[in-house]
Parts: structure tokens; C-alpha cells; sequence
């Protein structure tokens, strides 16, 4: 496992890379308060069609997309792993969740791009940036991660256990264009960058599968 440390940095560095010249580039579509046309398009519909019982249920689905929520999961999954000897998965689910929060929050460092208006947010961010959503990118990496060690302990729940966690993710970031609190692209990019991190933490799992125990199968 060491051995293959060098190519998560080098995977990290480069997905980074690509993170902020997305939103570096993005800033030449963007109007002078941060959104495009797209953004502003969407964010305009969604604060026009809010209702009670949609705005509880993305204060909900915000909250699962939390590190309220994520921190405890990747610890019992983590504790769990770790018991049955699952070491590569263990270290998957924990290199898939840090590195996705450590991924947008330097993101963030570099492109500094402007929250939609505080007047219609409906929870406080305080002045952290916009670019790209943390809650996007570190609940889709979690929990499809989550649901990757899940299939591990329990074959049989493969599918249901993606496509709850991609229900998730995908409810979460609605959450936060809902919540007025983030961009349409943010979310889309958040999204982007979580695929792109888990697929390249995926891959050096299976390799160090292959090194240390051929049986420790990720899939």
C-alpha cells in the first residue's frame, strides 16, 4: 500500500488541478453576482416554487449531506472494516471521505467565487465561497464509498445499497440550490469532482487488493 501513495498524490494534485481551472474558467460565463445565465435561471425557478414541506425536507437532506452525518458514518464503517480485516476497504472509506473534503476545501482557497444572494438563502453559510458545493462533493463520495464497503460485508446489497447512496447525493446537493445557498454548477461540479476522487481512490484499492490479499475484492 505504501508503494501506491505517490499515485494518490499525483492523482489528487491533478483532480485539484482541474478543479479550480473549472471554476477559473467558469468566471468568464459568470454576471457580476456569480451565477450564469443557467444559475440564475434555476435558482430564480426553485426559490418561485418553494413550499413548506420542500423547504423541511432539504433542511433534512442538507443535514445528511453534513459532516454531522458523514463523520460518524466513515467511523463506524471504518471501525467495522477494520474488525473483519477488511484493511483496503477501511482505507478506501477513509481516503475517499477526507480526501473529497480536503478536495473542495482547497478548491475553494483558489476560486473564490460569490454565494446567490444572502436574502434568499434559508441557512447561514456564513462567507465561505461558493465553488464548488462541500456538501455535493463529500456526500456523494462518502456514500457511494459507503456503499462500495457495504457490498464488501454483504454481496447481496450491491445494488440497493448505490442507488440509495446516489439518491442521497443527489437529494443533497437539490438541497443546497434549494436552500439558495449554492449555484446549479456548483453542485454539478461537486459532483464531477467526487466521481473523479473515488474513481482514482477505486482504483488504487484494487491495486493494493491485488498486492497485499487477492481476496479483498473491491467492485
Amino acid at each position: 500500500m505504501p508503494t501506491l501513495l505517490p499515485a494518490m498524490v499525483v492523482g489528487f494534485v491533478m483532480l485539484l488541478g482541474c478543479a479550480v481551472a473549472t471554476g477559473e474558467l467558469l468566471e468568464l460565463a459568470e454576471h457580476p453576482d456569480g451565477s450564469t445565465a443557467f444559475d440564475s435561471s434555476i435558482t430564480s425557478w426553485v426559490v418561485a416554487h418553494r413550499t413548506h414541506a420542500l423547504t423541511s425536507a432539504a433542511r433534512l437532506l442538507s443535514t445528511f449531506g453534513s459532516q454531522a452525518v458523514l463523520l460518524p458514518l466513515t467511523a463506524i464503517a471504518t471501525v467495522a472494516l477494520l474488525g473483519r480485516r477488511r484493511w483496503v476497504v477501511a482505507g478506501l472509506v477513509v481516503a475517499t471521505w477526507g480526501g473529497a473534503i480536503a478536495m473542495y476545501s482547497l478548491t475553494k482557497h483558489f476560486v473564490h467565487r460569490m454565494r446567490p444572494p444572502p436574502e434568499i438563502w434559508l441557512t447561514d453559510v456564513g462567507r465561505t465561497t461558493s465553488f464548488p458545493s462541500g456538501h455535493a462533493t463529500q456526500s456523494l463520495a462518502t456514500f457511494l464509498a459507503l456503499a462500495l464497503a457495504g457490498a464488501v460485508m454483504l454481496p447481496t446489497a450491491r445494488w440497493p445499497a448505490r442507488a440509495i447512496a446516489l439518491a442521497l447525493a443527489l437529494g443533497v446537493g437539490w438541497s443546497r440550490v434549494y436552500l439558495g445557498v449554492h449555484w446549479a454548477t456548483d453542485v454539478g461540479a461537486g459532483w464531477l469532482i467526487a466521481a473523479a476522487w473515488l474513481a482514482i481512490v477505486v482504483w488504487l484499492a484494487r491495486a493494493a487488493a491485488s498486492i497485499s490479499d487477492p481476496g479483498e475484492r473491491v467492485s
